[in-house]
Parts: structure tokens; sequence; C-alpha cells
């Protein structure tokens, strides 16, 4: 369960890959890779921290995994997206390594608090809910309108499922990520990363997200109303957009004389 696979959904050019979140599956992108550019190559990495895992692959930093999977890709991508974990990991990654890892690169909802806010335990139960309530909630956005056709009590013990397989080692791992993300020597990135964000996401607050992209040499951001935790999914088609253009507007700043 701890290995990395990359799986081509399309081939083509300029090259996309994606990295998914905690307790999710590679398989999750497939609408948002639907709302790239049809001529575009598209690779979704199946990382260890996905569904039913069984959270032996914590004896390594969660960006050399994500390196792993890169080097099975075989080049240097033009875009790196990732989505909450695998965004944590991306810029773990980013903040190691000497030269790009990617043409650009997008963190989507990613585990990041400032130095500035403490951890307490009043910031412990708080992350312990959010946690619960990401994880019942990313299998409604996975199961997209099937979850509305469900019958309710079906649907909640899916979740439950989902919540107990997870057990406490999936809430510590997201934890420990966030507790450490102010460490990160996030001066030295030198990929043009983007910052996606929304309101309705408790994991990655405004001002964080602000925090986050200003700590980032080529950083930006863009916060949405009504974007929540799984935006990628429930919004896929505009953040395929968002992605686009970010890599776009890159490509055309640096081909300027």
């Amino acid at each position: 369960m701890s290995g990395v696979r990359a799986h081509v959904l399309r081939d083509g050019d300029p090259l996309v890959v994606l990295a998914h979140g905690l307790e999710d599956s590679w398989q999750s992108w497939h609408a948002f890779a639907r709302g790239l550019d049809p001529d575009w190559g598209v690779v979704a990495l199946d990382l260890p921290w996905r569904t039913g895992n069984d959270y032996r692959w914590r004896t390594r930093p969660a960006g050399q995994w994500l390196a792993d999977g890169l080097a099975q890709v075989g080049r240097v991508p033009d875009m790196l997206v990732a989505h909450s974990f695998g965004g944590s990991a991306a810029l773990q990654l980013c903040a190691g390594t000497a030269g790009d890892i990617a043409g650009t690169v997008t963190v989507i909802c990613p585990i990041y608090r400032t130095a500035q806010q403490p951890v307490t335990w009043k910031a412990f139960e708080l992350s312990r809910l959010t946690y619960t309530h990401h994880m019942r909630d990313g299998v409604r956005a996975r199961l997209g309108p099937r979850a509305r056709q469900m019958e309710p009590g079906v649907l909640d013990t899916m979740m439950d499922l989902a919540l107990e397989r997870a057990g406490p080692s999936g809430f510590f791992t997201v934890f420990d990520q966030y507790l450490t993300s102010p460490q990160l020597p996030l001066a030295d990135v030198t990929e043009p990363v983007l910052v996606i964000a929304g309101d309705e996401d408790p994991t990655l607050t405004h001002e964080a997200a602000l925090a986050l992209a200003a700590a980032i040499p080529h950083g930006s951001v863009r916060a949405h109303e009504g974007y929540d935790h799984f935006c990628h999914i429930r919004h896929a088609a505009a953040v395929a957009a968002q992605v686009a253009d970010f890599h776009a507007t890159l490509r055309t700043v640096r081909q300027r004389p």
C-alpha cells in the first residue's frame, strides 16, 4: 500500500501532473482533467496516502514520496497541481529541492498555518473537528450527484466508515503537517506558485493563504467565495481554467525580451 504509481490520463503537451490529498484517490482528478485543454498531457499520481492506506509511509517525508511520483513521469512537468495534503507535500518538496520541480506549481487548499497562529488545545480540538468534517465531506464530494440520490442513512454510514477506516493516524498525520508548516523554508522556493483557497474551507483561512503566497518569492493567491476544501471537484472546470491561466501568464512573462 505504500508504493507510488503514475496513471497517464492522456498524452500531450504541455504536461500536467496531479497529486491528490490524504485518504483520497488519483481518480478524483477526472473532472478537473476534462476542464483542461484536450491537447494537454495529464498524469495523475497514486500516492501512498491514498484511501485505505496503513500510514507506514510516514517514516519518510511526504515530499520524498511526491518526488518518487514525479520521477516516474520521466520529465519535469510544465505544471504540478496538488490538493490539500498533496499540496503541503509539494511545498515541502519545492522548499527542499535545488532547481524547479515543475514549470509552475498550484496548491489547492494546502494545510498551512502562519507562525502567528498559536497551537493551543482549542486549536487542536478545532483541527480535529475540521478533519472529521473534511473526511465526511470528501466522501460526499467524490460521489457527486449520486450523493443526493442516496438514502441519508446509507450516505451517513459510508462517511462514518471512511472516518473510522482512517482512524487517529489520519488525523495526527494532518495535524503534524499543520503544526510544522511554519518551519518550511519557503523563501527557498524557486517555482512560481499559485495558492487557490476558498472562504468555505476552514483548513486554510484567507489570511493564511495570503501569508503563504507572500512567503514564497514568486507566490500568488486566488481566493474565492463559495469554494470549499474540495473545490477542485465541485468547481473542477473553473479551477482548471485558473491553473491554465496562471501557467499561460507565467509563460508569457518569461518569453518577454
